[in-house]
């Protein structure tokens, strides 16, 4: 498996597990749930006890993660290296990853199984405008280890194996956007919930986090005003220069590809809404003029909104 000569690996890339499903350019599911392990390991691994450690051998370290990925630990552990921060999963565990993440070390125990669900900026989740969606998409600027009950982990993974099933149906499956896209809600739905009942005290949170969730929280409420990096900062009683540079370091993102991201989630979901035209939505996010709205869909896009409709 190779990646790319930036060293990104895009969604395409994603390898193949015991049973991986692509859908368009928009999602991925993979997982190995299926697969069956020697009895000896599998007891070893309900008991907490190391098994082989394996890596993988199709990449060269670091390389930046070109798409934001959910993955959910079934049985077993998995170790990696985020940026430079490292972070374990146990079984029950589900790992947040941001796009634009270095990952600089990965490894796992042999007989873990998991799912991992990955997806493009843009893309299901990120297009959603629920209220989950968005305490989602504000807790995806930073990795983020949380831990679920056995239960819950059981609910996530039939959740998972419905999107597979419809998924791996192909496009003429009967109303597969509509199962797809109700399955991923309520999948983020629980992560939402888990997210908002994390206990951790505002004051411990490190600085540079914090001042990244209030600029996450900001860009996300105030997107269809303010596209300019001046309003945000003065929000924040901060230098644009300033938040530039905490954006920068805690996301591995630019501060403005954050706000443009946001933007056009907004303006693909007032598309795909079918109650406005292009001019209402270019109104509604305080362009001064389609014209404008459309060179700016079209930079960060390459399609045109009307483009945009077509393809989607």
């Amino acid at each position: 498996m190779e990646t790319k000569k930036d060293n990104t690996l895009l969604l395409e890339m994603v390898p193949r597990a015991a049973r991986t499903i692509y859908v368009k350019d928009e999602f991925v599911v993979s997982e190995n749930l299926g697969i069956r392990i020697p009895e000896t390991m599998s007891a070893m691994l309900e008991r907490g006890e190391p098994t082989r450690t394996l890596r993988p051998n199709w990449l060269t370290f670091p390389y930046r993660i070109g798409f934001n990925a959910i993955l959910f630990v079934a049985s077993g552990t998995v170790d990696c290296v985020l940026n430079i921060d490292p972070f374990h999963m146990e079984t029950g565990s589900v790992l947040l990853i941001p796009s634009a993440v270095p990952l600089r070390d990965l490894s796992w125990q042999a007989g873990t199984k998991y799912i991992l669900f990955a997806y493009n900026d843009g893309k299901l989740f990120s297009s959603m405008t629920s209220r989950s969606a968005k305490i989602l998409k504000a807790a995806m600027i930073a990795p983020l280890v949380m831990k679920m009950s056995r239960d819950r982990m059981d609910r996530y993974l039939q959740l998972l194996q419905v999107i597979l099933h419809v998924a791996g149906g192909g496009p003429d499956y009967y109303f597969q956007d509509d199962i797809i896209n109700g399955s991923a809600e309520m999948i983020c739905g629980g992560l939402a919930k888990m997210i908002v009942e994390r206990e951790i005290p505002r004051g411990r949170i490190p600085r540079e986090m914090a001042i990244m969730q209030d600029f996450a929280r900001l860009v996300q409420l105030g997107c269809r005003e303010h596209r300019d990096l001046e309003y945000y900062a003065r929000e924040l009683c901060i230098t644009p220069k300033y938040l530039s540079r905490i954006v920068s370091k805690v996301s591995g993102k630019k501060a403005l590809q954050i706000i443009q991201e946001n933007v056009i989630s907004e303006a693909g979901a007032l598309l795909k809404d079918g109650k406005y035209n292009v001019q209402q939505i270019s109104d509604i996010l305080h362009f001064p003029n389609p014209s404008y709205f459309g060179r700016y869909f079209k930079k960060a896009t390459g399609k045109t909104p009307r483009g945009y409709l077509l393809s989607n």
